[in-house]
């Protein structure tokens, strides 16, 4: 289990939503560089870390499926391009 923060606003409050995105997005950096589990492993572990913190279940799948304020779905990461021997073109 991953540690999600409980919640600092009460259930009817406006920056309850927000709040939570920032909580998730927090959980979501650590289990990213902690977990080898599969995505939908992951989810499920944010999932009960939130209820577990205090949050409501419908509220957290809502979040993790919503996206955050740029439009991007969570999971934000995107995946590591490797690098090593790839040789700039301008080098040639």
């Amino acid at each position: 289990m991953t540690y999600v923060a409980s919640p600092s606003y009460d259930r009817n409050d406006a920056s309850r939503a927000s709040n939570l995105r920032q909580c998730l997005d927090t959980a979501r950096r650590h289990l990213n560089e902690t977990a080898h589990s599969s995505e939908t492993e992951k989810i499920e572990t944010l999932v009960a870390s939130a209820i577990e913190a205090g949050w409501e279940e419908d509220e957290v799948r809502e979040a993790l499926s919503a996206g955050d304020e740029h439009g991007k779905k969570m999971p934000e990461q995107e995946l590591p391009v490797p690098t090593i021997g790839v040789v700039p073109s301008s080098s040639f």
